[in-house]
């Protein structure tokens, strides 16, 4: 059967957790895998679900999200009524504003779907990465005759401690109940040792979300949560997760769960099946990129029949000289590697690597010059930085901190944009 779907990404948020990465740009705009954009990965995920109408709601530093999408993805999806990818930016007007929660930033922009009548619309997140058929989850949704679905992961409990929203279901897998990043989750009916990870990616009726909007629009806005809870139906943070779902809850709406683990891929392998990462904090996001590099990776970028698009930054060819030896890693196009030893590390556009330089266990996030004797490792290296010759980075705790750098909890080091030494 043939549906109408009208999708909204989410990708105005601040990313706080990401600093010094995302203070001068939003957390869907960050570099990932060397050659891609964080929100690539959900607006490929739409497309090759054959998803086309798209709006992307934009508010903090949205500079280089919007000149990526405007460059890059609007040609390719194309800008008609049944083809579209456009930018939602957070503007002043009658009935706008800045966006002050996820809820109230659909609720500025409605009529974008009011004026398409479809019937779905799904609300994703523009800053995981992950690979998904959407249009599974779209059917999941129509033949539970559901007024909401939300995908979630089955993780194991002990994992998702005071780390995840969970979701508590029957046995049907019709929501029951929600938990803010409990300490012991509710296990799925049938497995003691898994919960349901939120992954905040909704499908919803048109007209359900409509009524969901007006009820929570009422409400008193406050960022105060202990304040909601006490009083959820006069208070507000205009979230669909804190706010609108268990709103949905006490009046018994018809709410789903999609089970993530159930959703195929075309050409993938099965090492890959489920694979979802949130890169809310520094340690998140270098995991998520150092999961790409190896021989068999959980997420694969090589894959023909589920290729993630992107605008490149640099038409280039990546050039090795004079005996580079590299091993396990990506270079993206525009990179010179001149006499380098380089593993486990990921090369974003446009890095020059000279002599005798050693990179281990890094990301280089492109536009950067690292000359010769320098020593990097366990490093996040942000774009337009050079590093001078025989320096040392991520090998002294004490000295990157005299610095001035970042250091995340699990000890890697970040190097801000646009760094001088």
């Amino acid at each position: 059967m043939r549906i109408s779907v009208v999708t909204f990404i989410l990708g105005g948020g601040i990313g706080r957790r990401l600093y010094p990465l995302t203070r001068n740009r939003a957390k869907p705009a960050m570099p990932f895998g060397g050659s891609y954009r964080v929100i690539d990965f959900v607006l490929s995920n739409f497309i090759h679900s054959r998803i086309n109408k798209i709006y992307v709601l934009t508010q903090y530093e949205p500079r280089s999200l919007e000149q990526h999408i405007l460059e890059g993805w609007t040609p390719l999806v194309g800008n008609s009524k049944y083809n579209m990818i456009r930018l939602l930016p957070a503007k002043e007007g009658t009935g706008s504003g800045w966006y002050y929660g996820t809820a109230n930033a659909i609720d500025q922009n409605k009529r974008y779907a009011i004026d398409c009548n479809p019937d779905i619309v799904d609300i994703f997140g523009g800053d995981h990465i992950y690979l998904m058929d959407i249009s599974q989850m779209n059917d999941y949704h129509l033949s539970r005759g559901a007024d909401l679905t939300i995908s979630a992961l089955p993780i194991n409990k002990k994992l998702s401690s005071r780390k995840y929203g969970v979701l508590v279901v029957n046995k049907d897998f019709r929501l029951t109940g929600f938990e803010e990043k409990p300490i012991d989750p509710t296990p799925i009916p049938g497995n003691r040792d898994s919960c349901l990870a939120s992954m905040g990616n909704y499908a919803f009726n048109l007209e359900v979300l409509l009524d969901e909007l007006a009820i929570d629009r009422k409400k008193e806005g406050t960022r105060d949560r202990e304040l909601i809870s006490r009083d959820p139906e006069k208070y507000s943070s205009h979230d669909f997760g804190f706010d609108i779902i268990p709103s949905m809850l006490r009046r018994k709406k018809k709410i789903f769960v999609y089970d993530f683990s159930q959703n195929t891929i075309v050409g993938s392998a099965h090492n890959e099946k489920a694979y979802w990462r949130d890169i809310g904090d520094l340690d998140e996001y270098y995991r998520a990129n150092m999961d790409l590099v190896g021989e068999n990776p959980p997420l694969d970028l090589y894959n023909s029949r589920w290729e993630i698009f992107t605008k490149a930054d640099s038409l280039q060819p990546a050039k090795y000289v004079s005996d580079a030896k590299i091993s396990n890693s990506i270079i993206a196009n525009g990179c010179i590697i001149n006499n380098a030893s380089i593993d486990n590390s990921i090369l974003s556009y446009n890095v020059k690597v000279h002599k005798n330089v050693t990179i281990s266990r890094s990301i280089i996030l492109g536009n950067n010059e690292i000359d010769s004797g320098a020593v990097i490792k366990n490093t996040i290296i942000d774009r337009d930085v050079c590093i001078p010759g025989n320096i040392a980075i991520g090998m002294d705790r004490k000295l990157d901190k005299e610095r001035r750098f970042t250091l995340s909890k699990e000890g890697i080091t970040i190097v801000p944009r646009e760094y001088r030494f």
